[in-house]
């Protein structure tokens, strides 16, 4: 399911990002699932094509690290997110 959502009504990106980190977790064979602003959005339903989409969401990733609700993996070339079955999300 492809659909395009509002880039400037962000409670629309916040629940495309919800809906999508909620489908990666339910999939998640381990204690811990680390995924990319893209699979988020794409996990979410959401056309990644748009640069400013991608940037929305690693807004929101990165303000859940600063809460201390998920991790960052930038040991790689491309910035991972990582969420553990301990965190409160």
């Amino acid at each position: 399911m492809n659909h395009r959502f509002n880039l400037s009504d962000f409670r629309s990106v916040l629940k495309t990002v919800h809906l999508g980190m909620q489908k990666i977790v339910g999939e998640a064979r381990g204690s811990c699932v680390s995924f990319t602003p893209r699979k988020v959005l794409e996990f979410g339903g959401v056309d990644t094509t748009a640069p400013v989409a991608l940037t929305l969401v690693k807004h929101i990733l990165e303000r859940l690290v600063e809460a201390g609700l998920m991790q960052r993996d930038d040991s790689r070339a491309r910035t991972r997110y990582v969420l553990c079955k301990n965190s409160p999300l």
